[in-house]
């Protein structure tokens, strides 16, 4: 790869003018941003989920530690779609989900209300609400999405992670990330917990 050509004198130029911070910006966003990014965010506590060996859902704890006694903000790298075979939920009553770059498609499903899958896709914000809601990212583009998410303290009401059976019509509890095909990476200072 080349460095971009900066031309530093007060000659005048035949092509379009490009400024020194101009050619570093774009250096640094053509050599790995996600890494350049990671540098950064690896300040902040965290952790990496790896299906089969392939990086899954990196999320950053930017404000809180899972644990869920406050609101809480995470940034989420999403490299792969859900793989379950079965729609999941989440342990809070709502959160909002604000897309920084790219897009994605989900299944969205409230038996409640109603037993048909909606295909929804996301690209900018997601407001995911309701104590019986279930969804599955089932799109992810290759070079991945950024999204940060906000959510607030866990109620005692609410079901408990898990899946929406639909062969049975019931909630199946999570029984944690015990697959062999699942591996968490855990980094930073702080101690965290989902």
């Amino acid at each position: 790869m080349s460095s971009p050509t900066v031309n530093l004198t007060s000659e005048p130029q035949s092509g379009p003018s490009e400024t020194l911070s101009d050619a570093i910006l774009e250096s640094c966003a053509k050599s790995h941003p996600v890494r350049w990014i990671d540098g950064i965010l690896k300040r902040f506590s965290g952790k990496r989920i790896f299906l089969d060996g392939k990086p899954y859902l990196t999320r950053y704890y930017l404000l809180g530690d899972g644990s869920g006694r406050s609101f809480e903000l995470y940034l989420h790298y999403i490299q792969l779609k859900d793989p379950y075979r079965w729609l999941h939920n989440h342990p809070w009553r709502w959160f909002l989900s604000i897309v920084l770059r790219g897009s994605y498609t989900q299944e969205v499903l409230c038996p409640a209300t109603n037993p048909t899958r909606k295909t929804i896709r996301v690209r900018y914000l997601n407001l995911f609400r309701g104590d019986n809601q279930y969804h599955a990212i089932s799109y992810v583009p290759e070079q991945g999405v950024w999204t940060l998410v906000l959510v607030p303290p866990k109620s005692r009401g609410t079901l408990r992670w898990g899946y929406w059976n639909e062969n049975d019509q019931v909630h199946e509890p999570d029984a944690g990330n015990s697959s062999s095909n699942c591996q968490t990476e855990r980094f930073g200072p702080k101690r965290t917990f989902n």
